[in-house]
């Protein structure tokens, strides 16, 4: 037998059954474009409220675009970019060249 859990999860669509989350995705989808393109017709025609229209498309595509993440590359122990004292080896080696003293040993 199902579980409660697991028939809410599938609707009828189409005559077909199909996950839940497939149909709400979808129509959000839909629902944000056609915000979108309504706002930008409206900019396009030059109709009033220019602001309300502008934060509609800004909003629509931040909904629209994916959140930004940061890749984490693995670590070597050959990669002197991913220690943390990269920088400053770039700058000591700055320094020395510019004013022919190792910083370090000025100490």
């Amino acid at each position: 037998m199902n579980s409660p859990e697991s028939a809410t999860s599938r609707w009828n669509f189409c005559g077909d059954r199909v996950p839940k989350q497939e149909v709400v995705f979808i129509c959000q989808l839909i629902a944000t474009f056609s915000i979108v393109i309504v706002a930008l017709i409206n900019l396009s025609l030059d109709r009033p409220n220019r602001e309300l229209w502008s934060t509609l498309v800004g909003a629509g595509f931040g909904y629209l675009v994916p959140c930004p993440s940061i890749r984490r590359r693995r670590r070597d122990d050959d990669d002197e970019s991913f220690h943390g004292n990269a920088s400053i080896k770039q700058f000591d080696e700055l320094q020395s060249s510019q004013h022919g003293v190792d910083v370090h040993d000025q100490a």
